[in-house]
């Protein structure tokens, strides 16, 4: 079968032959997993989908089939339309997402006044702060993590009984997860795993691939370039002087296309999973939610990247980290099974920090503690940095004009520039920098794409926001910028190493 990425990917193929032929020596797992007392809470998976943009799903509307089988699945469940990530990049959004707590709270995200996660590591998870894994082992709960994304265990991977990074497809790491399960099936089980396959270097199978490529088909090495963003077949995407010139759009047509086809990868192997967990009998009692940390940029915003001009790697548009636009933003949020109500769509106003709250409801059990917040954090903004649960607005959804009003949303700690704060107010967006200064102001409505700068024709809107921004950096809660994380050279050999292979350190 053609194979245009198999220079890239030959390691990772070693690595998961060796896997598999473990999984087939070992010990097999029971062909019905012990039952747990019908009164016992529900098994709760969660899948992490690192890099995935929600209007890349064909239940967000999306124009392509790349997720056939998330979309049937969800519509037995809930689905969150709106869904704003806490941050741009993975280690403070799944953190905030485990939390219910922004990046300014829990601590893991990199910190001072300009962000270049290439010379810079992140801080860890802060003592102290309580994880939805160690809440759920408290509970008596075995908990485990399965990830391929070395970030997860900057704090939040050693939160769970067990944990270990493979950098494996989709499909294998969600059989480790599946095997784990019926093992562990005889008491209340949560499994987080956390699939890197539409992150960069995105290597899809042919069989995902072929059919969104665009024709006449790309060469195998043009294929191969763009498994990054180019610079040697194709033009890099990054760093061309014109977005819109027609080979830097041949080119992005193909990244897109090879993005897309990872999608559809990881869609399979998350519908071989519930397939499997129906086989076995654990379907009835768990619950699974599907969720990613971060969308991906590919050239939506160019020109305001050109005019900003704040990354330090001097690239413009593509990748994430390193704005606050909408593509990096909305996040799906997609769960069914036990506890959660069927055919619900939730058009009111969510945040990734909702969660965990939200699926503790589900599964009847307490809340994650109360967080003691700083004493100068006004009422209005403090209900923006915690998660709040959206079990009752599953049950009972409402249109999103009732809500959108009043709630805020905040997204902070890019990884790339200076220190950007984002603020959602109904149908308001604002970029700043987090010591007032606007960058734009946009009407969703009007301007979804978020091409317009309202600014000017509404002071009134601009004076709110800013001072949401004001209060957010004057509060104790607002002190992400104080953060410093280690230099790349002072952790240890084999995490660089591990973040070397998806591009993320020198």
């Amino acid at each position: 079968m053609r194979d245009p990425f198999f220079r890239l990917t030959r390691r990772q193929r070693w690595r998961t032959v060796a896997w598999r032929l473990r999984r087939a020596l070992g010990a097999p797992a029971p062909r019905s997993p012990a039952r747990m007392p019908e009164d016992a809470p529900a098994h709760l998976l969660l899948v992490g989908v690192d890099t995935l943009r929600a209007d890349h799903l064909g239940c967000q509307g999306y124009g392509r089939e790349t997720s056939p089988r998330l979309d049937h699945l969800v519509s037995t469940g809930t689905r969150f339309a709106d869904v704003t990530a806490p941050a741009p990049w993975t280690l403070p959004s799944f953190t905030g997402a485990l939390t219910g707590l922004m990046p300014g709270l829990h601590g893991a995200h990199l910190g001072g006044d300009a962000r270049n996660m290439d010379k810079q590591a992140p801080g860890r998870v802060r003592p102290g702060v309580v994880t939805l894994a160690a809440h759920l082992q408290a509970q008596g709960y075995r908990t485990a993590a399965f990830y391929a994304n070395q970030f997860f265990a900057f704090g939040l991977a050693e939160s769970f009984g067990t944990h270990a990074y493979h950098n494996l497809p989709a499909a294998d790491m969600l059989a480790m997860a599946h095997d784990w399960l019926r093992r562990n099936a005889d008491r209340p089980c949560f499994c987080f795993v956390l699939v890197n396959d539409p992150h960069e270097p995105t290597t899809p199978p042919w069989n995902d691939l072929a059919p969104f490529l665009p024709a006449p088909a790309p060469t195998d090495a043009q294929l191969a370039d763009l498994a990054r963003w180019g610079g040697t077949a194709w033009p890099h995407l990054g760093r061309a002087a014109d977005a819109g010139a027609a080979d830097v759009r041949a080119a992005l047509d193909v990244k897109i296309a090879i993005y897309d086809a990872t999608i559809r990868q990881v869609d399979r192997a998350i519908g071989n999973l519930q397939d499997a967990l129906q086989s076995c009998g654990l379907a009835d009692r768990t619950l699974v939610s599907v969720f990613s940390d971060h969308g991906e940029e590919f050239l939506d915003h160019a020109a305001w990247a050109a005019q900003w001009d704040h990354d330090p790697r001097g690239l413009r548009g593509i990748g994430h980290g390193q704005s606050h636009f909408q593509e990096l933003l909305h996040v799906p949020w997609l769960a069914w099974g036990t506890g959660v109500p069927k055919g619900v769509v939730v058009e009111a106003p969510a945040s990734l920090l909702d969660l965990a709250p939200t699926v503790l409801d589900w599964l009847g059990l307490p809340p994650l503690p109360p967080v003691a917040l700083p004493g100068d954090v006004p009422p209005g903004l403090a209900s923006a940095l915690v998660g709040r649960s959206l079990a009752a607005a599953a049950t009972h959804p409402a249109p999103a004009a009732t809500d959108a009003p009043a709630r805020l949303r905040l997204a902070e700690a890019i990884a790339y520039g200076p220190d950007l704060v984002a603020v959602r107010q109904g149908n308001w967006k604002f970029i700043a920098a987090r010591d007032g200064r606007p960058l734009a102001l946009f009407d969703l409505a009007a301007d979804p794409a978020e091409q317009h700068d309202a600014a000017a024709a509404h002071p009134d809107v601009l004076a709110r926001m800013t001072a949401v921004v004001e209060a957010w950096r004057a509060s104790g809660a607002g002190a992400c910028e104080t953060v410093q994380g280690a230099e790349w050279g002072d952790l240890d050999g084999v995490v660089r190493e591990r973040l070397r292979d998806m591009g993320y350190s020198e």
